[in-house]
């Protein structure tokens, strides 16, 4: 199989953190760089013709620092779990397990993000129901952390071009929210970035026919350590409300996350539950 795994550089700085085992992919003069890395992932799919066996990955420079992962580590895990469709690294364990899907997650750090996101799909005639989504470790996608054939980046793609063509060219007030500045640790990027960034996880979890393979990671956050157990704990609890619509599996998931997070998350209130169901 060919894996084409390319890493994005914008200056010297970025530049200095590639992994060698990766193809680096400048984005030259970075001149958009309210869309983030869609900006070069766009220009990449307008430009080349996709191989239907290959594989395709759009890493930012700081893939190492927030997974601990090689190129060569990522390379022989994809040798290893051979004729997936989809491969997943996402680094955040705590947040896939917590919440019950990405879009819930979002909300929580990004306020306003999801009804963003449900106009979004009301718009082009896509209906989500995101109070009953759920994402488990597979289909949690966070970073654009995931490796994957045409049959998923087509997809993907011509759902985030109707977001680029509403945000770029659209005077309404969904076009307005998507480029209102949402709060990212101590800077300002575009809510657009982050419904792009989640739009992995809708897709893997509607369409069940697509083979994942997902990396899980074998570190959590110091806070949630003492809790490492229940994390996977959460997330069997929601694979097994899935596999059989019990409810009682479902009720049992909210009130060990809600444990969890009352233990392992000092910003944590009763009034965070961003799904009620």
């Amino acid at each position: 199989m060919t894996i084409n795994i390319f890493q994005f550089h914008y200056d010297q700085a970025s530049k200095a953190m590639l992994d060698p085992g990766f193809m680096p992919l400048e984005i030259v003069g970075n001149p958009r760089s309210d869309w983030r890395e869609y900006w070069g992932i766009r220009h990449y799919f307008l430009e080349n013709v996709l191989e239907e066996t290959s594989y395709y990955g759009f890493l930012s420079p700081l893939f190492r620092t927030k997974t601990h992962l090689t190129a060569k580590m990522l390379a022989s895990f994809m040798k290893d779990n051979p004729d997936a469709d989809v491969y997943t690294f996402s680094p955040s364990l705590a947040d896939s397990a917590c919440y019950l899907n990405v879009f819930e997650h979002g909300e929580k750090c990004h306020p306003g993000m999801l009804s963003v996101t449900e106009d979004f799909f009301r718009h082009i005639d896509v209906h989500i129901d995101f109070k009953s989504l759920i994402n488990d470790f597979r289909t949690s996608v966070f970073c654009n952390y995931i490796i994957a054939k045409p049959v998923f980046w087509r997809r993907w793609f011509a759902l985030t071009e109707r977001i680029f063509d509403i945000a770029e060219y659209k005077k309404n007030d969904l076009s307005a929210r998507l480029n209102t500045a949402a709060s990212y640790g101590k800077s300002q990027v575009q809510t657009k970035v982050f419904v792009i960034e989640r739009i992995a996880s809708a897709l893997l979890a509607l369409t069940p026919q697509l083979k994942i393979a997902n990396y899980q990671m074998p570190f959590v956050p110091l806070l949630y350590f003492p809790c490492r157990d229940e994390l996977r704990m959460l997330n069997a609890l929601k694979l097994a409300y899935m596999k059989s619509q019990r409810q009682h599996y479902l009720d049992d998931y909210l009130a060990l996350r809600q444990s969890v997070l009352i233990r392992c998350d000092p910003e944590f209130t009763d009034e965070q539950h961003i799904v009620q169901l």
